[in-house]
């Protein structure tokens, strides 16, 4: 009995050919793709169509543009810190302004609406109010406040992303007038320290609040607590 004759399946070769736009599409990422771009014929076993994906995606992610390390969410702008003269600068106008009020004849207000904050405008407009019906009960005793003199030392300067804390004392002399005597060339003065917060802004660091750091022992007419 003569050997069985054996039938081979006969091999059938495919040619796959990246289409023209997905060869143009490839070739921008640079010059290590530029076999693709040339357009060279993948070809492989019917057997093995599944290979064709794997070795396609290597291909793809192999010609993307370095991404770069992924990052989760956008750093905040980076805000610059503050100098001590320009804080300093702020807070002498502010407290000189605060005192300005307790002023028989008040002067106009210097510190641009800029430089501070609505809530600290807000908290401003509130105490001006409660000062005139100070200065009025004062007067009303023959008394009223002429003119000042302030000095702001800074302390300490404490920074924590877009806020800023300032440790200050202000020196204020004032003289006074009565109706018995008239101007008296005597000042009374007062030594307070005081902590002023500020938030950093678009148009720099706006001046939030000023509180005094000690409680008791009476406030001077033109601050408010």
């Amino acid at each position: 009995m003569g050997a069985r004759p054996v039938f081979r399946q006969p091999v059938v070769w495919t040619f796959y050919t990246l289409h023209p736009a997905l060869v143009d599409w490839l070739g921008t990422s640079g010059a290590g793709c530029e076999d693709i771009r040339a357009g060279v014929t993948t070809m492989t076993y019917r057997r093995s169509l599944a290979a064709i994906g794997v070795l396609l995606g290597f291909a793809l992610s192999g010609c993307q543009p370095d991404a770069g390390p992924l990052t989760v969410g956008s750093p905040a702008a980076a805000v610059p810190s503050p100098s001590s003269s320009e804080l300093s600068a702020i807070i002498r106008t502010a407290v000189e302004d605060r005192n300005g009020t307790a002023l028989d004849v008040p002067p106009a207000p210097h510190l641009d609406d800029v430089q501070s904050t609505a809530a600290y405008r807000a908290k401003r407009a509130r105490d001006l109010p409660v000062v005139a019906r100070s200065k009025a009960r004062f007067k009303s005793m023959g008394f009223w406040y002429t003119d000042f003199s302030t000095t702001i030392t800074v302390g300490s300067i404490e920074v924590n992303g877009s806020e800023a804390s300032v440790h200050f004392k202000e020196l204020t002399e004032e003289h006074q007038a009565s109706a018995a005597n008239g101007p008296s060339n005597v000042p009374s003065s007062y030594s307070l320290p005081q902590t002023a917060t500020f938030r950093a802004s678009a148009d720099g660091w706006q001046l939030d609040s000023i509180t005094p750091s000690e409680r008791g022992g009476g406030s001077p007419m033109s601050i408010v607590e």
